[in-house]
């Protein structure tokens, strides 16, 4: 195992043969509190303690400093520069060798966050030297805090605009591949040639105040080298680095539901028996085996990298794993490989759709797959729920929201099965209703109002109703109730599967239907709450969320009546917000307006991207409102030179960028109701773009350039909902 070192490792790494970067390792030295002297070139760290970088400091606010000192070959000294420095929650000042470089949102006097921003400054030519220091000193936000992802490396001026070049030629912007089973997860990094990061389960969150920490960081070959190709193998969970000599292949089983990871070298015999790995030590403690087996003058040498922690006592699970290699004697690749092809021919892919259609498809399904808590998971309650995003992205929770569209799309796309365990994990959770009455500062009360199953914002890893909070309390989301309605119905219309609806009919109306008729206002709309972006109280009265739940309650009549139970109090609440809706939510009979609150066109909210989902979920079917909506979000809500949609009209650098999401949902509205051409081109973007960037889709496109930021990759709001509108598109 490496060990722990003060001194900055650099990495270098051709790009396209024209360029070297220097990426920076992950341990800096950190320390909490303030001190100007921090930034001093010479000052002795040596006390600090190290910190894995990125990594989140979720949970406390205020000012921290991290340090690591870095040598620079002699050729690049005293030359222009470019420094990646991560994202950053909430604000930096960077300092190298004592001066100041950049700044990232503002500390003081009052903190400013530029929390979903990556930093990037340039270095002027001579502020590097061959023996240098960094200094970051940061004021650290409560909700993530820390570098927490992103890019650390240091290039020449030159070598970044060919870079950009490159990626505006190539259309590549993002470099880290995920793997998973459902109960552990590891991300390579392709720019560094290394798995940055094993983590012993699959949500990133125990509960609101414990963060699931890394086993292992930095596994990667003891003889570094320039992969030739990386890729997911056959759109799988496998990932595949291709060497010279020799293929690594990553991957978590989903064949032997164990939590071991798996680093397999194959190729010829002599070419891989000296291969071995390096990793540095995380939170519990790592074990490792090898063993090898030889087919045909191949070889498959397999490297396995097993932990124990507070959770997880079995200190031969490693040996266990390779007894069964042993046994068995065949190659667990292959299975793995087979596996996931299993879960595709379970899929109803469309037969005209194109080959990359196709591509992304598949891989959409692996990550719906990877993204679901498998059955052997140790936290019981957990068994089922559906990550927002994949590690690295920092929304590896379980949103109803996301989790619904992720359902909704298993569904339609035949993967009953996994549908029905993320419906029933929420219709298990336990305790439920924690949010039924809160009563905020202003005296109201926001809660619920009556007992609720379905959680109002989210899960955590030990299978509880969260919500995030802040200084106005936390995020109620009436909107995830008619959410979950509408998965549940995608469900049943693809399964007929009226065993489990007769099993769950009674919490489905009394805690799921009927929770939104009592948060109905007389006017027929859902009254104030967080809405769909989570804005926390006292909030609006969103469009979102009362079409949703217009939506779910409506789609629920259809089937308490099929079913031969109690519907007509459901039809007639849907019928009553729809004409609420087209009452208080649109604006001069020609647009849908993001609230009702909101009368000027100039509002924060007025426009927003949520409205789209009344014309994709088949609420409003009105043509000539669609045509005359759709004008109006063109002119401040469509992306410059490009086909794309920003979420919301503001100048909030989150909210006001292109999303995948919105992108995808118009095209099911266009399909429908305007234009299919319009609605295949949103697709083809969608398609090109993954396609360039191993088939995955992010939380955000960069206005611009269109590169991937926010969370990667994104599963309910990315494969979900592609899944969704190319199923729409080709007719199924």
């Amino acid at each position: 195992m490496k060990k722990n070192i003060v001194t900055l490792i650099l990495l270098f790494f051709a790009i396209n043969s024209f360029a070297q970067v220097i990426h920076f390792d992950t341990k800096w030295r950190f320390i909490v509190g303030d001190n100007p002297d921090y930034k001093n070139e010479n000052y002795d760290d040596s006390r600090w303690q190290l910190r894995p970088v990125p990594s989140s400091n979720k949970g406390w606010g205020g000012l921290c400093w991290y340090r690591v000192r870095f040598s620079v070959p002699k050729q690049m000294v005293g030359k222009e520069m470019v420094f990646f420095a991560g994202t950053i929650d909430a604000a930096d000042e960077t300092y190298i060798n004592g001066k100041l470089v950049g700044k990232g949102g503002k500390i003081s006097p009052n903190v400013e966050t530029a929390w979903d921003q990556e930093r990037q400054y340039s270095i002027s030519a001579g502020a590097i030297k061959e023996h240098n220091t960094l200094a970051i000193r940061m004021y650290n936000a409560p909700a993530i805090g820390g570098i927490y992802k992103g890019r650390l490396a240091l290039m020449t001026k030159e070598t970044y605009e060919k870079e950009k070049q490159a990626l505006a030629i190539n259309k590549q912007s993002y470099f880290q591949l995920t793997t998973s089973n459902g109960l552990i997860t590891a991300v390579y990094n392709k720019e560094t040639d290394r798995v940055e990061t094993l983590y012993p389960h699959l949500f990133s969150y125990y509960d609101s105040a414990l963060f699931v920490s890394p086993v292992a960081y930095n596994i990667s070959l003891k003889q570094p080298q320039q992969p030739l190709s990386v890729k997911y193998t056959g759109n799988t969970h496998v990932i595949e680095v291709k060497y010279p000599r020799f293929t690594v292949y990553y991957f978590a089983p989903f064949t032997t539901q164990e939590k071991v990871f798996y680093a397999v070298v194959k190729g010829n015999p002599d070419a891989i028996k000296n291969v071995a790995f390096n990793y540095d030590q995380g939170k519990g403690q790592i074990q490792t085996n090898e063993y090898v087996i030889k087919k045909d003058g191949i070889a498959e040498k397999y490297f396995l990298f097993g932990f124990t922690d507070t959770l997880h006592h079995d200190a031969a699970v490693c040996e266990k794993a390779k007894e069964r290699l042993q046994e068995k004697n065949t190659s667990l690749l292959d299975y793995e490989i087979q596996f996931m092809k299993s879960v595709f021919a379970r899929c109803h892919f469309p037969a005209n759709a194109t080959a990359d259609e196709k591509a992304v498809l598949q891989q959409s399904a692996a990550i719906l797959k990877m993204s679901q808590v498998g059955e052997q998971e140790v936290l019981p309650y957990s068994h089922g729920q559906v990550m927002a995003s994949l590690r690295p992205g920092e929304w590896s929770i379980s949103w109803v929201r996301d989790g619904s569209f992720a359902i909704a799309a298993m569904a339609k796309l035949g993967m009953h099965e996994e549908a029905k365990k993320g419906l029933e994990f929420m219709l298990n959770a336990k305790p439920a209703g924690r949010f039924k009455n809160y009563v905020f500062r202003d005296g109201k009360d926001y809660g619920i109002g009556v007992d609720y199953q379905i959680s109002a914002t989210r899960y955590f890893g030990n299978g509880k109703e969260e919500c995030d909070f802040n200084d106005d309390g936390p995020n109620i989301e009436i909107d995830d109730f008619g959410l979950f309605l509408f998965a549940l119905d995608e469900y049943m219309k693809s399964s007929n599967d009226v065993t489990f609806y007769k099993r769950w009919e009674d919490v489905l109306a009394t805690k799921v239907a009927d929770a939104i008729i009592h948060n109905i206002d007389k006017d027929g709309v859902i009254r104030r709450d967080s809405g769909p972006w989570e804005h926390h109280l006292p909030g609006r009265r969103y469009t979102f969320t009362a079409g949703v739940c217009a939506e779910g309650l409506k789609r629920f009549a259809s089937l308490q009546k099929n079913m031969g139970y109690e519907w007509e109090k459901y039809s007639a609440a849907a019928d009553s917000m729809y004409r609420g809706i087209m009452k208080n939510m649109v604006y001069e009979n020609r647009v849908i307006k993001g609230n009702a609150d909101d009368q000027l066109t100039t509002a924060h909210y007025f426009h927003d991207a949520g409205t789209f989902e009344l014309f994709a979920n088949g609420l409003i079917s009105d043509k000539k409102l669609f045509a005359t909506h759709m004008q109006d979000y063109d002119q401040l809500m469509k992306v410059k030179k490009d086909i794309g949609y920003i979420r919301v009209y503001s100048d909030d650098t989150y909210e006001n960028q292109e999303w995948p999401f919105a992108d995808l949902r118009v095209a099911v509205a266009q399909n429908h109701l305007g234009s299919r051409q319009l609605a295949k081109g949103l697709i083809d973007k969608v398609t090109m773009l993954s396609k360039a960037n191993y088939s995955t889709i992010p939380e955000i496109y960069r206005l611009g350039d269109c590169y991937f930021r926010g969370a990667i990759p994104m599963v309910g709001y990315g494969a979900g909902v592609y899944i969704m509108a190319v199923l729409d598109y080709y007719g199924k």
